[in-house]
């Protein structure tokens, strides 16, 4: 039912030639985000102590523990016993005398680890390595020689 040209549009009178599920619908659906609770504060644990007292750990013989990197130099000492014993096998002390330059190069950079960080766990490892590493690179050269001469 269409008004006519000399009456005024009423939203009841005009007809909507389409299908309602495909044309221009809008759909007055207001959907609101759940409302946030809100977070409590943070509770704040305050220590106090007295004046007269000290801390366990506030003498002058405290050692301040920091994370030391790790260096591998019990590796490299059981690499250097291994090429030690197996540095006259024909086929082996090629092999063995590469492991001990790897270990030799490896343990090099840390030689003065005892004087900088005399509390690191490995510093008392890497002469022994190096010296151990030494030794087997020398013997596996020494077993090259006398295999091939």
């Amino acid at each position: 039912m269409q008004p006519g040209p000399d009456q005024p549009t009423n939203v009841q009178d005009s007809v909507v030639g389409r299908d309602m599920h495909t044309g221009n619908v809008i759909h007055n659906h207001y959907h609101l985000p759940p409302t946030p609770q809100p977070a409590p504060p943070p509770q704040t644990i305050i220590i106090q102590q007295q004046s007269g007292q000290q801390t366990p750990f506030s003498g002058s013989n405290v050692i301040p523990i920091h994370p030391f990197k790790k260096i591998n130099s019990l590796d490299w000492l059981i690499f250097g016993v291994l090429s030690i014993f197996c540095s006259f096998i024909p086929g082996l002390n090629l092999c063995c005398s590469m492991v001990s330059i790897v270990g030799i190069l490896s343990m090099l950079p840390h030689l003065n680890l005892k004087q900088m960080q005399p509390h690191h766990p490995e510093a008392k490892k890497v002469v022994p390595a190096l010296v151990l590493n030494g030794i087997a690179l020398f013997l596996c050269i020494f077993s090259i020689i006398l295999i091939y001469s």
